[in-house]
């Protein structure tokens, strides 16, 4: 695990209520949404979502962050956000499969056994599209430490 800063410029921004079932169809639905001539994605889509109830039936609130080449005008689906930025995470990448939601926790516990301190109850997910499998870069933000792990 590490620690990292986030910083994310030209946002294209939803906040989305759906299943856990319907997770990676909100992603790509998301994505198809977005995109006309001269408009693309470069970036990560990066999902916004509460630790404690994320990966729990029922429905979960989600906020969907795509970045974009360049600024885009709000509409119905999408709000703009100029930029976005996390001081402090500690990242990890995994396969989104059964071994995702496990290392969430073991994360939780390095974060208490090293003594540092979560920001709330939020989990950042980057969603790494590669060679048809879903990975996931897992940031879970941390209160500001001055010297790295």
């Amino acid at each position: 695990m590490k620690l990292i800063r986030i910083d994310i410029s030209n946002i294209a921004y939803a906040e989305k209520k759906v299943s856990m079932d319907s997770f990676l169809d909100l992603i790509e639905g998301c994505e198809k949404l977005l995109f006309e001539t001269g408009v693309y994605k470069n970036g990560p889509t990066t999902i916004e979502t509460c630790l404690s109830t994320f990966g729990k039936p029922g429905e979960a609130s989600f906020k969907v962050y795509i970045p974009t080449n360049i600024p885009i005008e709000g509409n119905d689906e999408f709000q703009y956000l100029e930029h976005f930025t996390i001081k402090q995470c500690v990242s990890e990448v995994t396969p989104f499969d059964e071994h995702f939601l496990p290392k969430i926790e073991e994360m939780k516990q390095y974060i208490h056994d090293e003594g540092l301190e979560m920001l709330g109850d939020t989990v950042f997910l980057a969603i790494l599209p590669i060679f048809g499998q879903h990975f996931v870069e897992i940031n879970i933000p941390i209160k500001e430490i001055s010297d790295a792990i």
